[in-house]
């Protein structure tokens, strides 16, 4: 399933506090997003209906499918960064323009690039391709 960019913030934000051995709660989500608790709160109802979070007494938790929706989309980008960096652009460019339309990139287009890159283990930047 896709993930839009907006998305994905609210997804790396609860992985941000998950990762910290902690449930994300609403009001550090609005704070880090700098948007409204109600605008955050109706965001992370449409993600829980997604299937990408949990919510539980304690606070709010990525899923599998959570999790799995941000390493797709990472990995797309970080494989279209690689191909427009071989195509010679700058690092800074590529990652300029990947942002721009990485999310709608279909999974079987970035797997055909990934595959005909050589399956690089990095992109660019440095960072790991998952």
């Amino acid at each position: 399933m896709k993930i839009s960019r907006r998305e994905l913030s609210y997804l790396l934000t609860v992985k941000k506090y998950n990762d910290e051995g902690k449930p994300a709660k609403l009001t550090w989500i609005s704070r880090d997003l700098n948007i409204s608790p109600a605008s955050a709160y109706e965001e992370i109802q449409h993600l829980v209906s997604k299937g990408f979070l949990q919510k539980t007494e304690k606070g709010i938790y990525l899923t599998d499918e959570g999790k799995d929706a941000i390493n797709s989309l990472i990995k797309a980008h970080r494989v279209i960064e690689t191909f427009l960096v071989k195509l010679g652009m700058s690092p800074e460019e590529a990652c300029k323009y990947t942002q721009q339309f990485d999310y709608s990139v279909p999974e079987e287009v970035i797997e055909k690039i990934y595959e005909f890159l050589g399956k690089p283990d990095k992109c660019p930047h440095g960072e790991t391709i998952p």
